[in-house]
């Protein structure tokens, strides 16, 4: 079954607020085929569906093939085109208005940032320059960045959740800092972009975000156990798994981009979490298997795998200011994990 014929998936995505500002609007997303920006997508699309006056979506993405499978429901819509367009290169094939950018293009499992370092810094740095420069040619009312919690780095000793105020260190030795200090530089440029050129920047920062946009590659803990326990295998956790994180829903993830699209303040960043989610590597492993009906068990990573983890102690958001923007998830403990692995194992079959 393909995911946009998946009635649980359709429902989410119904369920989905606040896209009247979009009517009549053209919206462009970056890394329109990962986890995030594919959620958007598809609800943008869905949503269109019941609108006299509907969003103009913009996918970006490099694999046509991959990009014409996944939307194959909306690809011969007239309110649905897609660029084939390496971020890192100035847009010049496209020259149409847009109304909104939102940038979410970047690898971000730990696989792919660990193979390539150089590629995840530099599709968040020039990606956002060239869709920045992009959007103040075309007239953009608005860009919107999607950094990540990771750019927060190490919380000090004193540190409880990460506010959008708060700047830990990272190891600039390491590698690995190409996804948390591509974020961080990229958030930089646009607060740049908006003190030197007047672009209207916003930016998320979310925590680990799970749902069943996942991709079957996706190296992240929690692509890899919630697909384990769609497909009845056993959880494979390589850690103590002790390590506490926040966790959000993606389609409430959604909602809460829309949310700083639409009411944001320019400038400002805004956390995505959800404090239902916020729980250890190990409870998230627990709780997908006993919705997946199998096992936890544990095993060392391999080289590549170590190099890419994530060092952070202790990585919880705190999402009050985006909840101050009348954002508020929806999906509880038991559904959203349970609901996910459902989705994933009903699209399998």
């Amino acid at each position: 079954m393909d995911l946009l014929e998946n009635q649980a998936y359709i429902n989410s995505l119904k369920g989905i607020q606040g896209l009247e500002f979009l009517r009549g609007k053209t919206v462009l997303i970056s890394g329109a085929t990962g986890m995030l920006g594919s959620c958007l997508a598809d609800a943008v699309m869905v949503w269109n569906r019941q609108q006299a006056e509907p969003c103009r979506m913009v996918a970006v993405g490099r694999n046509l093939e991959k990009t014409r499978e996944r939307f194959e429901p909306f690809w011969n819509n007239k309110n649905f085109i897609f660029i084939q367009q390496d971020v890192c290169k100035p847009f010049e094939n496209f020259s149409a208005q847009v109304d909104f950018i939102i940038h979410a293009a970047s690898p971000a499992d730990p696989v792919n940032m660990a193979k390539y370092p150089a590629d995840t810094l530099l599709a968040n740095v020039l990606g956002t320059k060239n869709l920045l420069e992009y959007g103040l040619a075309q007239g953009m009312e608005r860009f919107l960045f999607v950094s990540s919690g990771e750019a927060y780095g190490q919380p000090d000793e004193n540190q409880d959740d990460f506010v959008e105020g708060y700047c830990g260190p990272l190891d600039l030795t390491s590698p690995r800092s190409c996804y948390p200090e591509g974020k961080r530089a990229a958030e930089v440029l646009c607060q740049s972009y908006r003190s030197q050129f007047g672009a209207d920047v916003v930016i998320v920062r979310p925590c680990h975000l799970f749902g069943p946009t996942m991709s079957r590659s996706d190296s992240r803990a929690v692509a890899e156990f919630l697909w384990a326990a769609a497909e009845g295998r056993d959880i494979v956790l390589k850690s103590d798994g002790l390590k506490e994180r926040s966790h959000c829903y993606v389609a409430d993830a959604v909602q809460g981009l829309l949310a700083a699209l639409e009411k944001g303040e320019s400038g400002q960043a805004y956390n995505i979490a959800d404090r239902r989610y916020q729980m250890t590597i190990r409870a998230f492993a627990e709780q997908a298997a006993e919705a997946g009906g199998c096992r936890v068990v544990f095993d060392l990573p391999s080289d590549m795998e170590s190099r890419g983890y994530s060092r952070v102690s202790r990585q919880v958001l705190d999402a009050g200011k985006l909840e101050g923007l009348g954002w508020k998830p929806g999906y509880s403990i038991e559904n959203g994990v349970a609901e996910a692995i459902r989705i994933l194992r009903e699209c399998s079959q």
